[in-house]
C-alpha cells in the first residue's frame, strides 16, 4: 500500500524501471484493513483507525478515494470486538457511524446498513454497563425512524437481549424480543427472531419474579414444544437445557417429574429423527442435580443413569462424561437412603479404574463417608474411610491432590462420628491442611468452615466416657479458636459452637467457667458477631452474662 500511494520502489523491484504507479484503490485500502482488523491487537486496530482518516490523502490517484460500508462496517467489527471491551471502543464506533457514514456527504457507495448498525450495537452491549441499555435503544430507534429500507436482523436484537439479561432486566429483555416479533409481523421480513433469539426469551421466562415460579416454567415448558409453529425454529439442546435445569433449580414439588418428562421427549425425538436435538452431558446432569435437590430414593438417579448408559449403547448421545458421573454420585449420596453408601464405592471404584474420576468425584465420596448413616449404634459417620481416602489423595500420584474442601470434609466427619478422641483427630485433620497449603497447595487453603469444624468436633466430646478426653477436647478449643485469627475472622457459627463446647465441657462453677465465657464474649462483641442465636446460645450458658450485655446494648 506504502508503494501504491507515494511510488517509492521497494528493494526487491528496485531495477524494474518499466514499473507504472497507478495508485491505490478503495480495495487497496480494504485489503490493510482487513489485515489489520485480523491480527485482532490494539496496535493494529489504532493502524486501521488511522489509515480510515488519511484514506482521502492519496497523493498519486487522480480522484478522492473514500472508504466504502464493507471497509467502515470492517473497523466497526473491529471496535465491537477489540479485547477489553470499553466505553470508549463503543463511543468511537458511534462516532463512525454517526459522522462518518451518516452525516457526511460521501459517494453513494458509503451508506450504513444493518451490519454497521449491528457492530456499533454489539461494541455498547459488550461494555456491560447500564449506560449502554439507553444507547442501544436510540440507535435501535434510530434505524425503525430513519431507515426504514433496514431490517435489523436478530443478532442485533440477541446483543441487545443479552445485555438486559446480564443486568438482571428480564422484563426488559422480554420486551426487546416482542418488539422484533412486531416488526417481523409489520414486513421487516429481515428480523424473524431465530433460535438464539428464542433461547434467549426462554432464559428471561424462567427468570421472572419466583411468586409466579410455577406458571412461568410451565409457559417456558409449552414454548418448547411449540417453537416450531409459532416462530418456525426447531428447538435445540439448549433449549431443553434451559428449561430443565429452571425445572432443577426451582425446588417445586414436581421438579424432578417436568425434568424427566423433558428429557422423555428429547429421547422420543431423537430417536424419531436423528436431526432432532439429542441431550448432552448439561442435560444430563441437569436431570440428575434435580433427583439430588428433592432427595427421592436413590432407585430413581440409577433409573436415569441407565438410561443414559442405554442411549449411548444405542449410538443415540456420547459416552457419558465425569460431570455426569459426579453428578449421578451425587444423588446417590444426596438420597440418605441406608444402604446406598456400597453404590457409592462401587461406582467410584469403576471410575477410578477408567480414569473417569477427578477432584470432585473424590470430594462427593467423602462427602459420603461424612453424612449420617443408620447402624447399630444409631446413626453415625464413616471418618475412618474418610481419612483412608483423604491419605490416599495426598500421597498417591495420578490422583487428585485433596482441596480445602477435601480437608473440611473430613474434619466435619470426624466431628459428626462416634469415635473416641475426634476432636485431638479433627485437629490432626486441620494440620494437615495448614501444611498442606505452606507446602504450595493453593488450593488447601484453611476458611472458616474448616476452623468451625474442629470447634463442633470439641463441642460434641461431650459424650465420652473419659473425663480427660473432656479436657483435651477442651485444650483443642481453646487452641484452634487463637488459631483461627491467623487465617481468617470468626462468624456467628465460631462463637456458638464455642460457648456450647465450654457448656458440654466445663463444669459450672468450675473456676475457669465464668471467666473463659466472659472473656469471648467480648471478643464476640469487639468482632460485631453478637448474633439473635449467638444471643440464645449465651442465655443457655450463662444467663446473668446474657442479660448484663443484653442492657449494655439496649444503651
Amino acid at each position: 500500500l506504502h508503494f501504491l500511494q507515494t511510488g517509492e520502489l521497494m528493494n526487491e523491484i528496485e531495477e524494474e524501471k518499466s514499473l507504472v504507479v497507478i495508485g491505490p484503490d478503495e480495495e487497496s485500502y480494504r485489503g490493510v484493513v482487513k489485515a489489520y482488523i485480523r491480527a485482532q491487537k490494539r496496535i493494529y486496530l489504532e493502524k486501521a483507525l488511522t489509515l480510515l482518516e488519511g484514506m482521502s490523502s492519496s497523493s498519486n490517484h487522480p480522484k478522492t478515494i473514500y472508504p466504502s460500508t464493507l471497509t467502515y462496517n470492517l473497523v466497526l467489527y473491529g471496535l465491537a470486538n477489540a479485547q477489553p471491551s470499553s466505553k470508549k471502543n463503543a463511543e468511537i464506533a458511534e462516532n463512525l457511524l454517526q459522522k462518518k457514514m451518516i452525516s457526511s456527504s460521501q459517494e453513494e457507495d458509503c451508506v450504513p446498513d444493518s451490519n454497521s448498525f449491528r457492530q456499533v450495537i454489539s461494541a455498547w452491549t459488550k461494555t456491560g454497563s447500564r449506560y449502554a441499555i439507553e444507547k442501544t435503544d436510540e440507535i435501535l430507534n434510530q434505524i425503525l425512524n430513519d431507515f426504514p429500507n433496514i431490517d435489523p436482523d436478530a443478532s442485533t436484537f440477541n446483543a441487545i437481549m443479552t445485555l438486559n439479561l446480564r443486568l438482571g432486566r428480564v422484563e426488559d429483555a422480554i420486551s426487546v424480543f416482542n418488539k422484533m416479533v412486531a416488526m417481523h409481523e409489520s414486513g421487516r421480513i429481515g428480523t424473524q427472531p431465530d433460535i438464539y433469539s428464542v433461547n434467549l426469551l426462554l432464559k428471561a421466562m424462567t427468570r421472572q419474579r419466583q411468586h409466579n415460579q410455577r406458571q412461568n416454567l410451565n409457559e417456558a415448558d409449552d414454548l418448547v414444544k411449540t417453537m416450531e409453529d409459532t416462530y418456525h425454529v426447531h428447538p435445540d439442546v439448549q433449549s431443553f437445557n434451559i428449561i430443565i435445569d429452571a425445572w432443577s433449580k426451582s425446588k417445586l414439588p414436581e421438579a424432578v417429574s417436568r425434568a424427566e418428562r423433558l428429557l422423555d421427549v428429547m429421547e422420543r425425538r431423537c430417536r424419531d429423527d436423528s436431526l432432532a436435538a439429542k441431550p448432552d452431558s448439561y442435560t444430563f446432569t441437569s436431570v440428575l442435580d434435580s433427583i439430588a435437590r428433592s432427595e427421592h430414593s436413590f432407585h430413581r438417579a440409577e433409573k436415569v443413569f441407565h438410561r443414559i448408559e442405554k442411549l449411548f449403547q444405542d449410538g443415540i448421545v456420547e459416552r457419558p462424561t465425569i460431570p455426569v458421573y459426579n453428578a449421578y454420585l451425587n444423588a446417590l449420596v444426596s438420597s440418605k437412603d441406608v444402604d446406598v453408601l456400597d453404590r457409592v464405592e462401587s461406582i467410584f471404584a469403576n471410575m477410578i479404574t477408567e480414569r473417569n474420576a477427578n477432584i470432585r468425584s473424590y470430594n462427593t465420596v467423602l462427602k459420603a463417608y461424612s453424612q449420617f448413616r443408620s447402624g447399630r449404634n444409631g446413626y453415625f459417620s464413616r471418618p475412618l474411610k474418610a481419612e483412608e481416602l483423604l491419605t490416599q489423595m495426598e500421597e498417591h500420584s495420578g490422583i487428585p491432590y485433596p482441596d480445602g474442601y477435601s480437608y473440611t470434609t473430613v474434619i466435619n466427619c470426624f466431628a459428626r462420628s462416634i469415635v473416641d478422641r475426634k476432636a485431638k483427630k479433627a485437629r490432626q485433620i486441620l494440620d494437615k491442611m495448614i501444611q498442606s497449603y505452606a507446602a504450595g497447595n493453593a488450593a488447601a487453603k484453611p476458611q472458616i468452615y474448616a476452623f468451625n469444624g474442629v470447634l463442633s468436633a470439641s463441642a460434641h466430646t461431650h459424650h465420652t466416657r473419659f473425663p480427660e478426653e473432656r479436657l483435651e477436647a477442651f485444650t483443642i478449643l481453646v487452641s484452634t479458636f487463637l488459631l483461627l485469627r491467623e487465617w481468617t475472622e470468626p462468624n456467628d457459627s465460631t462463637y456458638i459452637l464455642f460457648f456450647q463446647a465450654c457448656e458440654r465441657l466445663l463444669p459450672k462453677g468450675h473456676r475457669l467457667y465464668e471467666q473463659v465465657i466472659e472473656t469471648v464474649v467480648y471478643s464476640c462483641v469487639r468482632d460485631g458477631q453478637m448474633s439473635a442465636k449467638v444471643m440464645h446460645a449465651l442465655h443457655n450458658i450463662a444467663p446473668d452474662l446474657a442479660q448484663q450485655f443484653e442492657k449494655i446494648d439496649a444503651k
